[in-house]
Parts: C-alpha cells; structure tokens; sequence
C-alpha cells in the first residue's frame, strides 16, 4: 500500500465519459473506482457527451456531434468552453488534474487545466501521429513518430486539406501538452520509447488494470468458434481479418467467428460477408458481454496494422485461459510470446493468419497450453492495487514538486 502525506483532491478527465466507449475508457472509470477506496482521497471526473449531465462525483459537458464542428474546436480556442470547464475545475478546485485523452475541445480544455499540477495516461499515439496509427502508407510501423521527413507519409485517404487539419491540431495539441504536463505515464515500455524519441519529458511506464480473477470454465469452449473484440474500424485490421478467415474456410467450413464491437466500417463488413457467403460462418454480435465469447470461443484474434498503446481485451482472453493470435507489430508482439502465450502473425502475408486459424482449430491441446500459459503469465504483472499505489506515488510526487 502507498501511504501519502495529508488528503488529495484528484480531478480525472477524459473525452468521452461513458465506460462503454472503449479501452481507455475502461481504464479510465476503473482507476476512479479503485481511486475513491483509498483514504484520504477526493475523486471528481470531467468528460463530455451528448448532453450536459452532472452528478456528486462528476461532471458531463456537452459536445457538438458533428464531426467538422469537433475538428474545429480540435484546433481553436472556444472562450465559451474555456468558461464552462474552467468553472467546473474551479468548483472542485483540485490538487491534482490526470488527464486522459484529450480530443474534444482541446485547445480549451488545456488552457483551463494549465494553473494546475497536470498529469497524462497516454492511451494511443495521437500525441506523437495526427492519425493515431503512427504507420506509413505502406502500413509499415513508423519508427520515429511524424517528423519533417515523414509527414506525407502518415496521410490517411485522399483528403489532403482534412490531413493538413489533422496536423495542425496534431501540431497545436503537441505544443500544449509539453507546455501543461508535468508528468506523462504510457500503458506499454514501446509508447514510452516513443514519447521520449518526441521529446515529451518525465514519460513512465505504468501498465494499465487487468482483470485478476475469472471464474470461466477453461474447458467449457468449442473448437471451431473464434472471436475478434473491439472497434469496426480500418487501424483494427478487421477487413484483414475477414479476409483470412473466409480463405480458412475454404478448408475448414465449420468455423465460426463472432465479431464484438461497432463502428464506420459495420455495414461495408456485413456486405461482404454477405459476398463471400459466410453468413453461417460470421456473426456481428454488436456489444456484448465478453464474458459470453470467451465462454463460447477457442482463441481471441486481435488483427490490428494500427500500433496499439496495448491491446486491454488481449489481457482479457489471458485471464480467460484463452489462446490469443496477434497481429506481429508493437505492444502486442511485447504482450504475446509466440507459440508461448499464443501465435503471431503477419498481416501482409496473406495466408499467414488463415494458417494460425486452421491450427488452432484442429489442436486442441496447443490451444489449451497457450491460454493456460497466457493465464500465468498474467499473474506475474502488477497487481491492479500495486498500479493504483503507483499512480497515487506519481501524484504525491508531482505535488511535492508544484509545493517546492
């Protein structure tokens, strides 16, 4: 247990304050929880939604759900947002502000935390990448983070004007940053490298919580069934990995996929399961209880060509006793030792996923020996009390340096 001097008032904030809406914010409303048990301590969160919504122990700010309008505000300063959310620090008036991502009314919100000691849980690579992939065009991982050099390389689609927007919010965000965080804490040793290659300072290695006890029934799983757990988006690798599923099925038609998650690409997808008549073989579950697939499932497969900061569900499936097969790139070729914990492979090899697919499939003792391998090697992390006590450690620290 850490022990601190006297009470602190810790402020989270975070863009998008619903639990639902992914990893970082699960991280996010785990560390409050676990935050509000230690003694001595005052929790107040700060987000924005769709509606304006304030409760004892939080506050929700509203925010425009257009897109152009939340691209704008990326980049310029809103005096009317600027008051809103510097009322709501000032009401709670805290010792501490941790902040989480900070994508919705950037300008404005970093400039109404800048009186306070600040610290930041980076959750992704959009403080050293305007489109948070940080890959090239060839999707070969950069391995710097934008700089003069490399900047055309990091543009997604055709849209230049919308890319140049992207950097200069990626440029006026990266400025800001440096000038307000004191301290900057990374889920994975990989994106704090990066963080340090980009001159962010004082950026530590904290890993973020786990789920330390499941009560899954380890053999309770069938064979054929796999499952993909997360966004419907393109840095997810999820078209890739439809694609290697429908070339397994070619020789193993009783395989079956579940697809958990929602985003942009959900109806592209479903028509082209539709073309490749996989419609028995994948099924789009929408957000469920992952407790569910993990059940159900064989193996997670985690497919992304974006670099992940970590990959929360691959923890998940480890803690679940399930096999993992990850895409061989970043924090997820860190998390997964091949033919270990579970398979690697590559995502531009075509084949090369279909094969691991095909594997598991027909072995079922591999499968059990990686994700009972993966369960134990879970256990050697920090315990989810030890990175609370680490967290709380970088607060006292950063209050003893703003006191001196």
């Amino acid at each position: 247990m850490c022990y601190f001097i006297g009470s602190m008032k810790i402020l989270l904030i975070t863009d998008t304050h619903s639990e639902s809406a992914g990893g970082a914010e699960k991280h996010f409303f785990t560390l409050k929880n676990a935050l509000k048990k230690q003694a001595g301590l005052t929790v107040f969160s700060l987000g924005f939604g769709e509606k304006a919504e304030s409760g004892p122990d939080f506050e929700i700010v509203k925010s425009s759900s257009s897109l152009p309008i939340r691209q704008w505000w990326r980049m310029f300063f809103s005096p009317a947002k600027y008051q809103e959310l510097k009322q709501v620090i000032e009401n709670f008036s805290p010792d501490i502000i941790h902040l989480h991502n900070v994508r919705t009314y950037t300008v404005s919100l970093l400039k109404a935390v800048m009186p306070y000691p600040v610290i930041q849980t980076v959750h992704d690579y959009t403080s050293i990448c305007p489109t948070g992939w940080n890959v090239h065009n060839t999707l070969q991982v950069c391995p710097t983070g934008l700089n003069a050099l490399c900047w055309r390389e990091h543009q997604r689609g055709k849209n230049f004007l919308l890319y140049l927007a992207h950097l200069f919010a990626f440029y006026k965000r990266k400025t800001l940053l440096k000038k307000t965080v004191k301290k900057f804490m990374a889920p994975s040793p990989l994106l704090v490298t990066y963080l340090e290659k980009n001159n962010f300072k004082n950026a530590i290695y904290i890993p973020p919580f786990h789920p330390e006890n499941s009560t899954i029934d380890r053999n309770n799983k069938k064979m054929n069934c796999f499952m993909y757990i997360g966004q419907l988006e393109k840095h997810k690798g999820i078209d890739i990995l439809i694609d290697e599923f429908a070339l397994a099925c070619q020789h193993n038609q009783n395989l079956i996929l579940k697809i958990a998650g929602k985003g942009s690409l959900k109806k592209s997808l479903e028509q082209k399961v539709q073309q490749l008549k996989l419609e028995n073989n994948i099924f789009f579950c929408g957000w469920v209880n992952p407790q569910e697939l993990f059940q159900e499932c064989i193996a997670l497969i985690f497919p992304s060509i974006g670099l992940e900061a970590f990959g929360l569900v691959m923890t998940e499936a480890m803690a679940n006793a399930r096999a993992i097969i990850g895409s061989d790139r970043g924090p997820t070729a860190w998390l997964i030792d091949d033919k270990k914990t579970g398979l690697l492979f590559n995502p531009f090899k075509q084949y090369d996923l279909a094969e691991k697919i095909l594997l598991l499939a027909v072995d079922k003792q591999m499968a059990a020996n990686l994700g009972n391998n993966g369960y134990e090697k879970l256990k050697t992390f920090m315990s989810n009390q030890e990175i609370v006590d680490a967290i709380i450690q970088q607060y006292e620290h950063l209050r003893l340096q703003d006191a001196s």
